[in-house]
């Protein structure tokens, strides 16, 4: 496993050792194993008893894990991994710029009720060096990177993780409604490349970066303040388990304040890599993920379509 990407801040990893997936922590340049504890079982513990358990009197009774013969996995189990949108000026600007339905973005962005939305289950998340995916049916395609929040069950927040967000941005600007369609398929978020324990970071202080390389050229960088994020972090979490319980806690992405211009598509091959202060920095390469070519348009268009079409046939005739 390369540690160069990992902070050297106490870390929950997650790796797959011998063919079996194990819950690790990175500490003091090592990697013990926490098996047979696993990540959903730690969540359903309170904040102080994970402090407690990931003591530094614990430490010395935990085997080491081998870093040479052990793959880093995305730091998720059963984990949901919800988002929260329009959270940056620089978000709601770019959400304004590629919509139909404008208004929409510059209300959210200073409701009381924030927007969040469901991004993915945790079996789904890409880890650190795996291959995000672009929709072949969207024309415009970009990374997000963002803050990623680990929670407990009891929606305290326990750990960081650097994210990536892809997102179809000319499905979602056709019409809002098709979030979903533009944000939830396959390969569409990346978290990694561990989760940082939030007790040993001030992640307002915090920096993230953007790096997209294409044929081996940077063609794109660019860097942005966390403290531009307009709601609190914590506050988020908890609007999330407001009426919603998750037994094995959760990820919550907390919006983008970089953008990509409209020049910029994603394409099969690009290297993105997303960066944190204090968090390390998770490195994925495109991927397309095809589209079957499935539609479902409204009956009654069908319909007409096909009178139109016999319609024409008699004049021919």
């Amino acid at each position: 496993m390369d540690t160069s990407q990992l902070s050297p801040t106490s870390s929950l990893v997650r790796v797959m050792d011998d063919g079996e997936a194990k819950l690790a922590w990175w500490h003091d340049d090592v990697l013990s194993d926490l098996s047979p504890k696993t990540l959903d079982a730690l969540l359903g513990l309170s904040r102080s008893e994970i402090h407690d358990w990931l003591s530094p009197e614990r430490a010395g009774e935990l085997p080491e894990l081998d870093l040479n013969a052990v793959v880093m996995l995305a730091p998720a189990e059963n984990q949901e991994v919800w988002a929260a949108g329009v959270t940056y000026r620089r978000s709601r600007e770019a959400r304004i710029e590629e919509a139909t339905a404008r208004d929409v973005y510059a209300k959210v962005y200073r409701a009381e009720r924030p927007e969040l939305f469901f991004k993915s289950a945790g079996w789904r998340v890409v880890p650190h060096n795996g291959a995000v995916g672009i929709r072949s049916d969207s024309a415009w395609n970009v990374p997000e990177p963002e803050l990623a929040l680990l929670a407990n069950r009891h929606a305290e927040v326990i750990a960081y993780g650097c994210a990536n967000d892809m997102s179809s941005r000319s499905i979602e600007g056709e019409n809002p409604l098709y979030l979903p369609q533009a944000k939830i398929y396959d390969r569409s978020c990346a978290i990694g490349p561990a989760a940082v324990l939030a007790k040993d970071v001030d992640v307002k202080a915090c920096d993230i970066r953007l790096v997209i390389e294409r044929d081996g050229t940077e063609i794109y960088a660019e860097t942005a303040s966390i403290r531009g994020l307009v709601r609190d972090p914590d506050a988020l979490v908890r609007v999330l388990f407001s009426a919603y319980t998750l037994p094995v806690g959760a990820w919550l992405l907390t919006g983008t304040p970089i953008v990509p211009s409209s020049t910029y598509s994603a394409r099969e091959g690009d290297v993105i890599t997303v960066s944190i202060d204090s968090l390390g920095r998770l490195v994925n390469v495109v991927q397309g993920v095809q589209h079957s070519g499935a539609s479902a348009p409204p009956l009654e268009r069908q319909k007409s379509a096909l009178e139109h079409g016999r319609r024409k046939d008699v004049r021919r005739q």
